[in-house]
């Protein structure tokens, strides 16, 4: 009676080691897998990102030509403004502000 039931407990002991390496396998089969779709979706995130700041970059390069423009613009139009004033309306304005820097 004991040896049957040490043969049994044999058995059975190795069914649970045969169960025990196929459940290694699996969990090093899942973790494989898992591993190589977070590499994946790190990658495609990281394909995102790099074309996200290509979008913004390019826009920024837009935003800043166009401020530059419209400060140039504003230049031309304050010098032609300038360009416009007289003579005689710059020296009255430059004797006020001598005056006004230079005493008596």
């Amino acid at each position: 009676m004991d040896k049957d039931l040490l043969g049994e407990v044999i058995v059975v002991e190795k069914e649970i080691q045969k169960c025990l390496g196929l459940e290694k396998v699996k969990s090093r089969e899942w973790l494989e897998q898992t591993r190589k779709e977070f590499e994946e979706e790190v990658e495609r995130e990281e394909k995102n990102l790099q074309e996200s700041l290509r979008q913004a970059m390019e826009q920024a390069a837009k935003d800043a030509g166009a401020k530059a423009f419209d400060i140039v613009r504003q230049a031309e139009l304050t010098a032609g403004r300038l360009t416009a004033v007289k003579d005689d309306t710059l020296l009255r304005i430059v004797e006020k502000h001598v005056r006004t820097i230079l005493p008596g």
